[in-house]
């Protein structure tokens, strides 16, 4: 009875009306990602508290993140071709990337959890560029720079339901507009010198916030460390972000509500070995095409120090990539693609990512 309850009100939710494109999220997990980002119930690493805060009541111990950052940028593997026939004259460059979409990303998420407390810093910097229309070229700018920080807590309402909540601050930085390519704003802006004063130019404003998250997990433990969970989350219920005053009146780009169903299943067979598929229905607050909201992933373990992952979102955007664990550092290296169209398969976006983390570490306290 208790699911299906939770089923019923995850997808009332569907009313909700906004706007496909860019997801602005505060920051995405390595191994969801390259899951297919169906990552809401298995978010027990470092970056939980941006999936959801009812995984910390699972959390036993103390475990710190001093470095982890996730470096994205575009899949020039996937189509060569566009990037080694550029040109030279900006007319080519500009016929040959019009319509190609160019992504470039820091993630940063130092933090630590205690018990089922955790606390972890805001550093993301998402940049995306594309040109547009042929007959005057433009260039699309979807630019932002979060600072902040989130904290939650989670509690177990039964031996198999937890639920959970997070506060955030966030300062962000913002350049939203199309700039025509031979127009004196941009080229006024590229001429500007430092970076700072580039970004100035494009009209880069300011803003801050705070913000609030509430989720509920259902985990059900099958056999040893096998399990199969499912859970739903809110993020950003009421976020509000003020905009600093700019000459322009200028609105700093809004972090919208985002309403996501997930489940998994887990089994793990000893040394090492073990299989996860995850399944997850995000933005049930939008407006848009169902299969758009279907997120589908895998991990196959297949030693203590090598991991493999795939996963598909959006019918025909795949993922794929795989974790090296070195002791005291873990890589994660892979691609993913992902709808960035406000139609299903209007438009996607093609990224490679490299993800490092270093000196992690959990250990029981009494």
């Amino acid at each position: 009875m208790k699911r299906n309850l939770i089923i019923l009100f995850v997808f009332s939710l569907c009313a909700f009306n906004t706007n496909a494109g860019y997801e602005r999220s505060l920051g995405k997990s390595a191994k969801g990602l390259l899951m297919g980002d169906a990552f809401t119930t298995l978010a027990y690493e470092d970056r939980t508290l941006f999936y959801n805060p009812a995984l910390l009541a699972r959390h036993k111990g103390f475990s710190f993140y001093p470095l982890n950052p996730i470096f994205s940028a575009p899949n020039v593997v996937n189509d060569m071709d566009t990037y080694t026939d550029l040109g030279s004259d900006p007319a080519d460059v500009a016929d040959v990337l019009l319509g190609t979409p160019i992504h470039l990303g820091i993630d940063y998420a130092p933090g630590f959890k205690m018990g089922q407390f955790g606390l972890s810093a805001i550093m993301n910097y998402d940049s995306n560029f594309s040109l547009q229309n042929q007959v005057t070229p433009s260039l699309n700018v979807d630019h932002r720079y979060d600072k902040g920080f989130i904290a939650g807590v989670g509690f177990n309402v039964t031996n198999e339901i937890a639920a959970g909540a997070s506060i955030k601050y966030i300062k962000r930085e913002s350049i939203y507009g199309s700039y025509n390519l031979t127009g004196y704003t941009l080229l006024d802006a590229l001429n500007a010198g430092e970076i700072t004063d580039v970004l100035d130019s494009l009209g880069k404003i300011q803003g801050s916030g705070w913000g609030v998250d509430a989720g509920i997990d259902y985990r059900k433990i099958t056999d040893g460390d096998s399990f199969f969970s499912m859970g739903f989350v809110l993020q950003d219920i009421y976020t509000i972000l003020q905009t600093e005053e700019n000459e322009d009146d200028l609105e700093v780009q809004a972090q919208p509500l985002v309403a996501s169903f997930g489940t998994a299943w887990s089994s793990k067979v000893g040394g090492g070995f073990g299989l996860t598929l995850s399944a997850d229905i995000k933005h049930l607050e939008k407006q848009m095409e169902f299969m758009q909201r279907v997120h589908l992933g895998m991990e196959l373990a297949l030693s203590p120090a090598l991991t493999l992952f795939a996963g598909v979102n959006a019918i025909d955007n795949y993922s794929y990539g795989f974790k090296v664990n070195l002791f005291i550092v873990d890589v994660f290296i892979g691609a993913y693609s992902r709808e960035i169209g406000e139609k299903l398969q209007q438009q996607q976006s093609d990224e490679v990512l490299v993800y490092v983390s270093l000196f992690d570490f959990t250990f029981d306290t009494l």
